[in-house]
C-alpha cells in the first residue's frame, strides 16, 4: 500500500475478502479493489500481483464505475456484500468515504428482491429432492438436492434477520436457526440417511418455505396485481430479469398456483415468427386472495 498510494491515478483502496473481516490461511490470496481516476486512459481490469510471494487479486474500478456499483448494486447481492465487508484502506476523496459508509444500509425493498432471488434459487433443488424421493426411494441423491437447495435456504434467514449474508452463509444461518439447520444440513452430511430423516428434512424444508411464503413472493404478488391481468411466462420471467436480474419466477408462481393463491391461464404463442399455428402458453393471474391462502 505504501507503494499504491505514491500513484496519482489511484484514488482509494479498499481491502476485500477475507482478509478484511475473516480468518484467512497461509494459501489465502488478497483481494483488492483500487478506485482510479475517471480517465480513458485508465481502464477498468484486473491484474494478479506479487507481493514479496504474497498473491494479490487487484480490481481497477474508475470511480464513476464505483459509484455506479455502490448505489446501483441490490442491497445485499454479491456485489454488495463483498463491498459491504471490505474495509477501506485508505482514500484521496472524501466522496469515496461517503459511498463506503452508505454501503452499510440495506433498504426494505433491497431485502424483498433478495429473499425472492433465494427462493427462486430453492424452490427447483426442492422439487427435485422431492422427486427423487417419491419416484426413486434414493435417499441419498434426495439428500444432495436438499444440501444444493442449502445455501439458498441459509441466505433467506440470513436476509430476513436483516444481516450481510457472505459466502460462508451457512455458518450464518446456523447460529441463527440450528435446530432446522441440523436437520436439513448437518445431519445429512453426517448422519446415517434413512427414509425417516430424510423425509423429515424434506418436509422441514415444505414447511420452512411455506411459513415465510408471503414475504418471499411478495414482489410476484406484487406484480400479478399492478399487471391486472394474466401475465405469460415469458413476460413474468422477462419483468423480473429486466428489473432485477432474477431468473426461475416461473417455478415460484407455480409455487403459488399451487396454493391457490395465483390462478394458471394461458395466452396465446407462436413457436417462431413463421408459424402458422398458435398454441398455448402457460400464464398466471393475480386473484386477490389473502395472504391466509398460503
Amino acid at each position: 500500500m505504501a507503494q499504491v498510494k505514491k500513484d496519482h491515478s489511484i484514488l482509494a483502496a479498499v481491502l476485500c475478502g477475507s482478509l478484511s473481516h475473516d480468518i484467512v490461511w497461509s494459501k489465502s490470496d488478497i483481494d483488492l479493489i483500487l478506485v482510479t481516476i475517471d480517465d480513458r486512459k485508465v481502464e477498468q481490469t484486473g491484474l494478479a500481483l506479487n507481493a514479496n510471494g504474497v498473491n494479490v487479486h487487484v480490481f481497477l474500478m474508475p470511480r464513476a464505475e464505483f459509484r455506479k456499483t455502490v448505489e446501483g448494486s441490490v442491497r445485499n447481492s454479491f456485489i454488495h456484500s463483498f463491498l459491504a465487508k471490505g474495509r477501506l484502506l485508505y482514500t484521496h476523496d472524501e466522496t469515496i468515504t461517503a459511498l463506503c459508509a452508505r454501503l452499510q444500509e440495506i433498504g426494505e425493498r433491497d431485502t424483498q428482491i433478495q429473499l425472492l432471488a433465494a427462493a427462486c434459487h430453492a424452490l427447483p433443488c426442492i422439487d427435485k429432492a422431492r422427486k427423487w424421493f417419491v419416484t426413486r426411494g434414493d435417499l441419498e441423491y434426495t439428500a444432495l438436492w436438499i444440501l444444493y437447495a442449502a445455501t439458498s435456504l441459509a441466505r433467506i434467514e440470513v436476509l430476513s434477520a436483516r444481516m450481510l449474508a457472505g459466502r460462508e452463509v451457512i455458518l450464518q444461518a446456523l447460529k441463527l436457526n440450528q435446530g432446522f439447520f441440523k436437520t436439513v444440513y448437518s445431519d445429512l452430511l453426517n448422519a446415517k440417511k434413512t427414509p425417516k430423516n430424510v423425509e423429515a428434512a424434506l418436509d422441514a424444508v415444505d414447511a420452512y418455505i411455506a411459513s415465510r411464503a408471503p414475504t418471499l413472493f411478495q414482489p410476484v404478488l406484487d406484480h400479478l396485481k399492478e399487471a391486472g391481468e394474466a401475465r405469460s411466462c415469458t413476460e413474468v420471467e422477462d419483468y423480473f430479469k429486466r428489473h432485477f436480474d432474477i431468473e426461475c419466477v416461473t417455478t415460484a408462481c407455480e409455487y403459488l398456483a399451487d396454493r391457490g393463491l395465483i390462478g394458471k391461464a394461458s395466452i396465446a404463442v407462436q413457436l417462431t415468427r413463421r408459424s402458422n399455428v398458435m398454441l398455448q402458453e402457460l400464464a398466471f393471474v393475480h386473484l386477490g386472495a389473502p395472504p391466509d391462502a398460503f
